[in-house]
């Protein structure tokens, strides 16, 4: 139904990709994905996570947005000759607590 990747940068955890099916979108699970990236994130002591995107998935925007990403005028900003432009989350340093996802709710 989707997919994330991110791997460690000296700057934070970066999320390369993210895609969902297009016949699963709406139903929460980007959300989900952001909440499971994020989650390992913070297990393993990274203060931020960053991403880079483009300006005309205004749908993905919308989400990172919704999840606590800000736009920051960081590199890259084209790749190819697609403009681009970086979106960060501060973390919040991690308790014990691990990521249960049978108690999220899809709205």
């Amino acid at each position: 139904m989707g997919t994330i990747s991110a791997t460690p940068k000296s700057e934070g955890l970066y999320i390369r990709s993210m895609a969902v099916l297009p016949a699963t979108r709406g139903y929460g699970i980007g959300h989900l994905l952001l909440q499971a990236v994020e989650q390992f994130a913070m297990m393993q002591g990274f203060q931020r996570m960053f991403l880079s995107t483009t300006p005309f998935l205004t749908a993905a925007i919308r989400l990172y947005e919704q999840f606590g990403f800000q736009r920051i005028n960081e590199r890259p900003h084209e790749l190819f000759g697609t403009p681009l432009f970086t979106m960060i989350k501060l973390l919040e340093p991690a308790n014990d607590a691990v990521l249960d996802i049978t108690k999220i709710s899809i709205e």
